[in-house]
């Protein structure tokens, strides 16, 4: 019953730093922490975020919103594989680290059913010296995004979009009637060959 945005929310408020390692990225996605990383930037808290070009889904507009951060450092995997869900967080000397199912978009956060872990441990435990590792690696090998990089992006993206919405529009589901439209579409055939145009359906609310 409580939402990760609640959580990470409250882990941003209170840390020393933070490390976001994201798939998918959007601009509802940012908006719904955009207050509290305006706060964090005010009180110059630093924090990495590593997002994807995985399927082109991360929105152009919302890198633009977290490049306008000059505390936030962001870079972009472009490998197809990448397809990361972490949150770490720095307060003092222990951590805490999430990681789960969801995204930086707006459904993972807020109203999709997701699963997620948090652990907390020390800077010395074994799993934060590997999260630390794997994130530091994979942001060391991956593409500084700045407004060259987004305005390339936003192309790519453009055409992604373009090819799925069409992609979408030319898919046709079969449609099979049941009993009682079978019935009716029968009726209907039988009166136009009878040279009427015009017919009357009764049914039952939830019948089809």
């Amino acid at each position: 019953g409580v939402k990760v945005l609640s959580t990470i929310i409250s882990e941003l408020k209170s840390c020393d730093r933070f490390w976001f390692s994201v798939a998918f990225v959007t601009n509802s996605g940012v908006q719904t922490l955009i207050d509290t990383l305006k706060e964090l930037e005010d009180k110059n808290i630093e924090g990495r975020i590593l997002v994807s070009q995985y399927l082109n889904f991360t929105q152009p507009e919302a890198l633009k919103r977290l490049l306008k951060f000059k505390n936030i450092k962001l870079k972009i995997n472009t490998a197809d594989n990448f397809h990361s869900k972490g949150y770490l967080f720095k307060n003092s000397n222990s951590y805490n680290l999430i990681v789960g199912s969801s995204n930086l978009t707006s459904n993972a956060l807020c109203v999709n059913k997701e699963l997620n872990l948090k652990v907390s441990a020390s800077s010395k435990s074994y799993i934060i010296e590997r999260a630390l590792y794997e994130f530091n690696y994979e942001f060391d090998n991956s593409f500084e995004v700045n407004d060259q990089f987004i305005a390339h992006y936003e192309i790519i993206y453009k055409k992604t979009f373009e090819a799925t919405k069409k992609a979408n529009e030319s898919i046709v589901l079969p449609v099979t009637p049941n009993l009682m439209q079978v019935e009716a579409l029968r009726n209907l055939d039988a009166l136009r060959n009878k040279g009427k145009s015009k017919a009357l359906l009764i049914s039952a609310t939830g019948t089809g």
